[in-house]
């Protein structure tokens, strides 16, 4: 990471980082992605992986977007967007009690 910022550019994509990496070090490299990509003279990073642990901590300064793509995954005609809003604000309200 500490390589990259010698060589300027608009967007860096950090693709798969965390394969076959336990839990305790993926969340470690989970946070230096963090770290990295929230400073305020760097480039956009993306993080691309097919699998993120719960609870990871989260800058005011990401954005996440989560594509959900495959076989079993429910067609989004059968979604049920409120009842997606309602689950999110209730995780969103136990995260802020804890």
């Amino acid at each position: 990471m500490a390589l990259q910022e010698l060589n300027r550019c608009p967007f860096r994509v950090v693709d798969e980082i965390n394969q076959g990496m336990d839990p305790v070090n993926e969340r470690r490299v989970f946070d230096i992605v963090v770290r990295t990509a929230c400073k305020g003279t760097t480039s956009q990073y993306f993080f691309i992986t097919p699998k993120v642990l719960q609870n990871l901590s989260y800058a005011d300064e990401m954005t996440v977007h989560c594509v959900h793509n495959g076989l079993q995954m429910l067609p989004p005609s059968k979604w049920n967007l409120e009842s997606f809003i309602r689950r999110g604000k209730r995780k969103h309200k136990h995260m802020a009690d804890q």
